[in-house]
């Protein structure tokens, strides 16, 4: 399993969401929302417009899932 995140520099979700993953030794990737993708590249992942970031996936063998923000992959992650 891989998170990956994609968000902004200021977000502090984005850096808790990095934090979260750090702590429970999950890889991940980060994506800089402007820089490392448009927005509009983003919302076509999602599937709808994009209002928060960060925007979380995961990897898995069965293939990519977006999870939506930090409390979803918290409340993913612990249960």
């Amino acid at each position: 399993m891989e998170i990956i995140i994609y968000g902004k520099d200021g977000c502090v979700n984005c850096d808790r969401t990095r934090m979260l993953c750090q702590i429970q030794s999950i890889p991940f990737q980060y994506h800089t929302v402007g820089a490392d993708i448009s927005i509009d590249a983003l919302q076509a992942k999602v599937g709808q417009p994009v209002r928060s970031l960060p925007q979380i996936f995961i990897q898995q063998a069965a293939g990519l899932t977006h999870v939506g923000g930090y409390d979803e992959l918290r409340n993913q992650l612990a249960g």
